[in-house]
């Protein structure tokens, strides 16, 4: 090794230090040393910027978008934005907050929020604000129109009990268990349809007549003929109904 760098330094050929190490340990073992991995190239405080607002951004167009999830058993596919809120555990029982439940589900978020606010149900000033925040975030979070917005689903759900002792007679004692639940919102807003193509001028002419018929198999515009009842004509043998 002292040799080759006599060698070198008496040629004055600049050689970084690091291959004659390696061409050092070749000679003596016969191996080469492992590749020395390349230093990673450092990026700029505006390119990490960048990287970041656009992953947000795809983020944000993500949410946003409509997601075409199923309506329900024999319903079909639809089009809609989703948001999924929740309450905190509170001083409820689930049978109670059940039935408030199956009241506002299916409701617009107005309508469910107006039926709250007149609501002699206990739970119903803690459900009324908690609609008001999830219709709130729907709008900021999913760019949702609070106008299309309806509760898709109010599920309950148990908390934990909160037990304490009931003294009675005798040195005997009960436990009360205080209960406690939660309601969890899912909000759909439905995408616009959009409204059906009118008849052109031939289609309008052939239902009203004015053109011949065209005899094509599995495509055929009648025109509803109507007849009205004649007066005079005597009914026989009437049934109980209008068949008519």
């Amino acid at each position: 090794m002292f040799s080759l760098l006599k060698s070198v330094t008496r040629l004055r050929v600049s050689v970084p230090v690091s291959q004659i190490h390696s061409s050092s340990a070749t000679l003596l073992w016969g191996k080469k040393p492992a590749p020395q991995p390349e230093p990673a190239i450092e990026e700029s405080a505006s390119q990490k910027a960048s990287s970041v607002f656009e992953a947000a951004e795809k983020e944000t167009k993500e949410t946003t978008a409509y997601q075409t999830v199923s309506a329900g058993k024999g319903e079909g596919l639809v089009r809609v934005r989703e948001y999924t809120y929740s309450t905190a555990n509170f001083h409820a029982s689930p049978r109670k907050l059940r039935m408030i439940g199956n009241q506002i589900s299916g409701l617009p978020v107005t309508e469910a929020i107006r039926q709250m606010q007149f609501s002699s149900k206990k739970a119903s000033d803690r459900i009324k604000h908690s609609l008001v925040w999830a219709r709130k975030n729907a709008m900021f979070q999913r760019e949702m129109n609070p106008e299309n917005m309806f509760i898709k689903l109010a599920r309950v759900g148990k908390g934990k009990y909160r037990k304490r002792i009931d003294p009675k007679a005798r040195g005997r004692y009960g436990m009360i268990r205080v209960p406690y639940a939660h309601m969890k919102y899912v909000l759909w807003e439905k995408q616009p349809e959009e409204k059906p193509v009118g008849r052109n001028a031939e289609e309008r002419a052939l239902l009203a007549g004015n053109l011949p018929r065209r005899d094509i198999k599995g495509f055929k515009l009648y025109k509803k003929t109507w007849m009205p009842l004649n007066e005079r004509k005597p009914v026989i043998n009437p049934k109980p109904f209008y068949n008519w």
